[in-house]
């Protein structure tokens, strides 16, 4: 096996593994369209300046194993602005946020996306 076939096996481990703790989301099209994965999400509730202070702001993202998102032959989808992620939260409420932006890997095989709490508030 080569260097990167094995740098994506772990990586997929490293999301969708047993022990990762991971969570399930729920991610839907712009045409109802869903697929269920595994992913690590990111919800970081607040930012630092340029000298280390803290400020207001919110960076929600979330990676997953890009190749758990394809359409019926095969072809992997990357995510458009208005995609509806769904999860529950480590609470146990549920969350739901919209797609900005998504950035493929094709490295290791990841999908990063980019999430708002609302379309048109990315600003």
């Amino acid at each position: 096996m080569n260097l990167r076939l094995l740098a994506k096996r772990d990586a997929a481990l490293t999301i969708e593994g047993e022990q990762a703790g991971n969570t399930l989301c729920t991610l839907t099209d712009g045409g109802g369209r869903s697929w269920e994965v595994k992913m690590i999400l990111y919800d970081v509730g607040f930012q630092t300046d340029t000298e280390g202070n803290a400020i207001a702001g919110r960076t929600c993202y979330a990676t997953y194993v890009s190749d758990r998102v394809a359409d019926d032959d095969g072809n992997i989808l990357t995510p458009r602005r208005g995609w509806r992620l769904s999860w529950t939260d480590i609470h146990g409420k549920a969350q739901r946020m919209f797609v900005s932006f998504a950035e493929p890997d094709t490295t290791v095989g990841f999908m990063r996306i980019f999430l708002v709490v609302q379309l048109g508030a990315e600003t």
